[in-house]
């Protein structure tokens, strides 16, 4: 197999992996709509391996206050291979406008897949200025 049948094939495998975190997402919208939703990590940045999982975080005002609550939520829905992290949106507002390390850390490398709340414009807002101070 040359170079560009491997990369062609990686391509393609991190496609179906955002495709499926996609269809989590879509079973969570009559649930948590509005939304917003990432995949990041490994496979948002291409690194991923054949263990890897598909990190999703999504944000919405509807995700339960309790943490315990709040995974119950997502797990019920969550498709092999996701692995789902949830913040209500003044959760993550207010971890952006601490510019927070470990968020923008996690979320450097992304890949929106759907945004409803409008929160893509003020992430990137928040990483241009951690990168000016």
């Amino acid at each position: 197999m040359n170079m560009r049948e491997v990369l062609k094939r990686r391509a393609a495998e991190q496609a179906a992996r955002v495709e499926r975190a996609r269809a989590f997402v879509e079973e969570l919208r009559p649930v948590l709509s509005p939304l917003s939703a990432w995949v990041y990590g490994s496979v948002a940045s291409g690194s991923f391996k054949n263990w890897s999982d598909t990190d999703v975080l999504v944000v919405s005002d509807r995700l339960p206050p309790d943490p315990l609550r709040r995974g119950e939520l997502l797990y019920a829905r969550v498709l092999s291979g996701i692995e789902p992290k949830g913040l209500r949106r003044d959760e993550f507002t207010g971890l952006l406008a601490k510019r927070d390390a470990q968020l923008l850390g996690m979320l450097r490398h992304r890949l929106p897949l759907i945004d409803e709340l409008g929160l893509e414009p003020l992430l990137a807002a928040s990483e241009n200025a951690s990168r000016r101070a």
